[in-house]
């Protein structure tokens, strides 16, 4: 390079020239160009009119221009909206309030073997069981009603020692067992996931909370209680064989008389309400005897609910189940295995350490409650009833656990 090339450099070396973006900020009421024009740069502001007049868009192209910023406007405002922390948040609250719900699930569930085996074709009892074993055997039994319940032949007379009634066929014994044991597989799932706080968050009955224990040593007491299936399996199996029912008990005809099990449900629980007063009032030493050892559960939890002695459960459960067979008489099979499945499952329920979602809905109505038994094991002379509160509500002896939100119960239980 020579020396006047030098001189020339140096002395423009510190002229910095404006940018074409600088240029644009610096002028006023600059537009900017739409995609692929181009703006030329410029050497000072007296040539930026001219330039921006040859250069501005057309007035098509600056409808075109505000359009596509106003749809990328709102495609960015709907993307916010979708993915805002208040959004997932409102998301994640429906869920939460709905959740709790899906355990409403397990009272359909109660029934599901009487269901399945009545109101589906592939499964349908007459499909899977010979109609010998559900239909009256003996002369022209051919010619019975397929309605009428099968007599199970021991030995060549059809009759027990001492007595003209015939043994039962013991497949509506062994149906009705199963529904009550399937029910209950149902509600151990329910409650694992309630229990776990899987299906939403879960509030102890009392202050104190939740009485600590293994969940599969405890369920594993609980089948096991003398005074509690195992008793009301030999109950069901002598009644039920030696012909002890109302005949209609055996008819699989028809399906499950819905108003029949609701009526089976009061009267036993009217049964059982007097019976546990006797137990309460009668006498020390019988309460000693019979239901004392369970009131040992002032903060019952679920598993505890059979956990009691043999008298307490003739008592309380057998004697009940008996005086409601041969009150409400015109119950078939179906109908007494969705009773008896209801039962046994709602008496488990309600001694559960935590509510259940349903539980407002079933006060208003005097339908048992987890914290309405609570109050009988933790006060002993309220909550006589068991899945009902009618007859507390009428004697006088109901109180409601609101009484004692904040002091001996958690507030909304």
């Amino acid at each position: 390079m020579t020396t006047k090339e030098k001189t020339r450099t140096s002395k423009f070396s510190n002229i910095t020239m404006p940018s074409n973006t600088d240029s644009i900020r610096r002028r006023p009421n600059a537009v900017m160009p739409p995609r692929g024009k181009e703006i030329l740069p410029t050497d000072d502001e007296s040539s930026s009119s001219s330039s921006s007049e040859s250069e501005a868009p057309s007035h098509l192209e600056r409808s075109e221009l505000r359009l596509s910023s106003a749809i990328g406007e709102a495609a960015i405002k709907g993307a916010t909206k979708l993915y805002s922390p208040s959004s997932s948040s409102s998301e994640s609250k429906i869920i939460e309030r709905f959740l709790p719900w899906l355990g409403l699930a397990v009272w359909p569930l109660m029934l599901f073997l009487p269901l399945l085996l009545n109101h589906t074709t592939k499964f349908h009892y007459s499909a899977l069981f010979p109609r010998a074993w559900y239909t009256i055997q003996g002369e022209n039994w051919l010619d019975k009603s397929i309605e009428q319940g099968g007599i199970w032949e021991y030995g060549t007379n059809n009759m027990y020692v001492g007595s003209d009634r015939p043994l039962r066929h013991p497949l509506g014994l062994f149906l009705g067992i199963s529904a009550v044991a399937m029910g209950h597989f149902f509600l151990l799932i329910y409650f694992r996931l309630h229990q776990q706080q899987v299906l939403g968050k879960t509030t102890p009955i009392q202050r104190r909370g939740v009485v600590d224990y293994d969940y599969s040593v405890a369920m594993k007491s609980h089948l096991s209680q003398p005074g509690g299936f195992l008793l009301l399996g030999l109950y069901l199996a002598i009644t039920w064989v030696f012909d002890m029912l109302p005949p209609s008990y055996y008819s699989f005809g028809g399906g499950i008389q819905y108003t029949r099990v609701a009526l089976c449900l009061v009267c036993q629980d009217f049964s059982q309400f007097v019976m546990h007063r006797v137990e309460h009032v009668a006498h020390p030493k019988m309460y000693k005897i019979s239901h004392k050892p369970h009131h040992r559960f002032t903060n019952p939890k679920l598993f505890d609910a059979f956990d009691g002695s043999v008298p307490d459960t003739v008592i309380m459960i057998l004697i009940p189940l008996f005086v409601t067979a041969h009150v409400v008489r015109d119950c078939n099979v179906w109908t007494y295995m969705a009773f008896g499945s209801s039962y046994a499952n709602w008496l488990t329920l309600i001694h559960s350490e935590t509510t259940f979602p349903w539980e407002r809905v079933f006060r208003l109505l005097g339908l048992g409650t987890a914290a309405d038994h609570h109050v009988h094991h933790k006060f002993f002379k309220y909550n006589f009833g068991h899945t009902l509160m009618w007859f507390d509500w009428i004697v006088g002896t109901y109180r409601n656990p609101k009484d004692v939100w904040g002091k001996e119960f958690n507030d909304g239980v």
